[in-house]
């Protein structure tokens, strides 16, 4: 009888033991949802700024998408409250679409340039609501909003905006870079479709290519904001000085070549950007023309920057 009740309260202690360990393991293990977690979909932000030159807004679109998936049929409506018309067309809706997907983790600008009529006053509030549409899981849709003060017009030279302009842009990207002789240095070069889509990029330092594609979208709103200043669709900025900083460009009929160099002798740089864009656009104009973002194509990019990229004029190799 003592041998029945031991073996029972021994089979009763073991299956205690065992149903502990076994709920001890239950907790330890993750989760299915936990150990193979599904990659969020597309999801874009967006922001919208302006900045006023003299009698025109210079608005950039800056897209970045949060997700892990792509978002694709990415298309841009900004709407133009009154008393602002788009430069060039008169228009007050502006719209732009994404030549290719935007993937995961990507960021992007756009831009584009607004007159102020005449008759807007001093003080009014100028309003542009933007609406970006995307494919993700479904149709999606995000907004952005912008609201800029006018500022009295008239009486500021175009170059003291520009170099104004120019100034954001490189406060922007946190250039600090020690000029360490006169002779110029590369510390920035791209390769920009027309559209503002970046192509290649070579820097320098580290840390800056986050901001590329906003550094594009600022360069070609410097562009289209000159050459309608001007009123000559051929115009193109060449260079902008700030304090120590460059930014030279070259322009071919549908890519830039922009390098934002330090030290105060360019030593045949324009040159140099001109000949490599025209060279890059003799390889590939046809695709350029109707480029949609896919960049397989353009294989001539890298050989592009190498000719700009001599030893006489780029700073340390990048890491």
């Amino acid at each position: 009888m003592n041998g029945f009740i031991s073996r029972r309260v021994g089979a009763i202690a073991l299956f205690a033991f065992i149903a502990l360990a076994v709920s001890l393991l239950l907790i330890a293990a993750p989760t299915g949802r936990g150990a193979a977690s599904m990659p969020a979909p597309g999801e874009i932000r967006a922001t919208l700024t302006g900045v006023q030159i003299d009698d025109r807004i210079s608005y950039t679109i800056s897209l970045e998408n949060v997700g892990d998936l792509s978002a694709s049929s990415v298309t841009i409506d900004a709407y133009l409250s009154s008393g602002l018309t788009l430069a060039g067309t008169g228009g007050s809706v502006w719209t732009a679409a994404l030549p290719g997907d935007l993937v995961g983790g990507q960021h992007t600008a756009l831009g584009f340039v607004a007159v102020i009529d005449s008759g807007v006053a001093p003080g009014t509030l100028a309003v542009v609501d933007a609406d970006v549409s995307y494919l993700a899981t479904g149709p999606s849709l995000t907004s952005a909003h912008s609201e800029v003060t006018i500022a009295a017009r008239g009486g500021v030279p175009l170059f003291v905006w520009i170099g104004a302009l120019a100034g954001g842009v490189l406060v922007l990207l946190g250039y600090v870079w020690k000029v360490q002789s006169e002779t110029v240095r590369i510390d920035q070069l791209f390769l920009l479709h027309d559209s503002g889509m970046l192509i290649r990029h070579y820097s320098n330092g580290q840390g800056v290519q986050r901001d590329s594609d906003i550094m594009s979208g600022m360069l070609i709103i410097l562009q289209e904001f000159v050459r309608d200043s001007f009123n000559d669709p051929r115009g193109s900025l060449e260079e902008v000085r700030f304090g120590e900083k460059r930014v030279v460009m070259a322009r071919g009929r549908h890519s830039i070549m922009a390098a934002v160099v330090t030290g105060k002798r360019l030593n045949g740089l324009p040159v140099r950007l001109q000949r490599a864009v025209g060279q890059f656009e003799q390889s590939h104009g046809e695709a350029l023309s109707r480029w949609n973002g896919n960049l397989a194509g353009l294989d001539s990019a890298d050989t592009a920057l190498r000719s700009v990229l001599t030893a006489r004029y780029r700073g340390p190799v990048p890491t």
